[in-house]
């Protein structure tokens, strides 16, 4: 960023700038940022956040500690990255000297809605110099922005399915629940409303349908409309596939369904190896650490590739390894630089709907944390294949 566009950013907020005096008015940084992400004007341009700038455009600054302002650019960035507002926004944080003081820029790319940008589940959008919480109205146009053949495969309508082919029974426990705590009574919306709100469907052609996202995560039989959403799971007694398989299954059900059942076969099959000797003690510790196969496994899981292909997700485990395939190579932003370097999100509506039902705390750190966890217990660090499929193969503790 330049000093001149820096200028013109202070002279008044917009639809597209905003201010905030403080780096610590976390909630209020999402909200304005989520806004910013979801353009409601449909300008396209980029939005931007200055930290440091009173309501009244006084420049008072941030830190000037190097220091510190590197651990509230982190921060602030890290807080950008959280569950806390999804879809994650494409962003940047810039420290620039104004004035003899230093402000934070937080650059918000325009999301390409929908899905909607939320932050705890509630959309935030700017008109004019002010920040809202989104009404229905604003709502129905941002969901409308994109025709249905540009949205994520996973926000696509699914013809010829509809709310027979969900699990109703769950969804209704949560929607009387809602409408309960609500308190609004006879406004509350009716059921298809409700679940068009929380972006699992829309009315098409009269006929309330649900998108790919709600059928793989809400469905009753996700299989009988992506019949390569399963995972193949099998263990070998061997180093490669000539060995006889000990254990074989298919794992299908919807995706949290997958997930709990893959993380129990997973914990199932581990077992200790003896550690460093300390004194007369001989320790044991896993021979992989199960926290990171969890973490494959929600990676596989989040972000394979359900359109286009009948191929299923491969778990194969043999005597010295453990090797996780997908569907599709890494997606956008994620397929640059070192494998896991990066976010970014082929199936936006699923990951959103996994980390709501908390299959998901946390966006951007999945692979980092797998290579840490691998060192700390000990593991050869993680080998990637990025051709065609998504290979991840992990070694045994030696």
């Amino acid at each position: 960023m330049d000093l001149q566009l820096l200028e013109r950013l202070l002279n008044r907020e917009d639809e597209r700038v905003e201010w905030k005096e403080s780096p610590r008015d976390a909630n209020e940084i999402l909200r304005a940022v989520c806004a910013l992400a979801n353009d409601l004007g449909g300008t396209g341009a980029p939005g931007y956040l200055l930290i440091g700038v009173t309501k009244t455009g006084q420049i008072v600054g941030v830190t000037e500690d190097a220091a510190k302002l590197d651990e509230e650019q982190r921060a602030i960035a890290d807080r950008l990255r959280s569950t806390k507002i999804l879809p994650t926004p494409s962003f940047d944080v810039v420290p620039m000297p104004c004035r003899g003081k230093t402000l934070l820029v937080v650059q918000v790319a325009p999301y390409p809605v929908p899905p909607v940008v939320e932050v705890n589940g509630v959309a935030w959008v700017r008109t004019g110099p002010t920040t809202r919480r989104a009404t229905d109205a604003d709502l129905a146009r941002l969901r409308e922005r994109r025709p249905e053949h540009l949205l994520p495969f996973d926000s696509r309508s699914v013809p010829g399915t509809g709310l027979a082919d969900l699990d109703t029974r769950r969804l209704r426990a949560e929607y009387e629940a809602a409408r309960e705590s609500n308190g609004v009574g006879e406004t509350f919306p009716d059921f298809a409303a409700w679940l068009t709100q929380l972006e699992l469907g829309k009315p098409v052609q009269g006929t309330w349908t649900p998108c790919a996202a709600a059928l793989l995560v809400h469905g009753m039989s996700p299989q009988t409309f992506f019949p390569g959403a399963i995972v193949e799971f099998a263990r070998y007694g061997g180093p490669d596939v000539s060995a006889p398989i000990t254990m074989r299954r298919t794992v299908t059900g919807s995706l949290p369904d997958q997930l709990d059942a893959l993380w129990a076969v997973l914990a199932a099959n581990l077992t200790d190896l003896p550690a460093a000797t300390e004194g007369i003690r001989e320790p044991y510790a896993p021979e992989y650490p199960l926290e990171a196969l969890r973490e494959l496994v929600r990676n596989m899981v989040q972000h394979r590739q359900f359109d286009a292909t009948h191929a299923p997700g491969r778990i194969e485990w043999y005597e010295d390894r453990i090797e996780f395939s997908n569907p599709g190579r890494p997606f956008g932003r994620a397929a640059e630089g070192e494998f896991g370097t990066h976010s970014d999100y082929r199936n936006p509506a699923v990951t959103k709907l996994l980390v709501r039902l908390g299959y998901v705390q946390r966006l951007g750190r999945g692979i980092r944390l797998v290579r840490h966890l691998l060192a700390a217990n000990g593991n050869p660090p993680l080998e990637v294949d990025t051709d065609g499929f998504t290979r991840v193969v992990v070694r045994r503790r030696p």
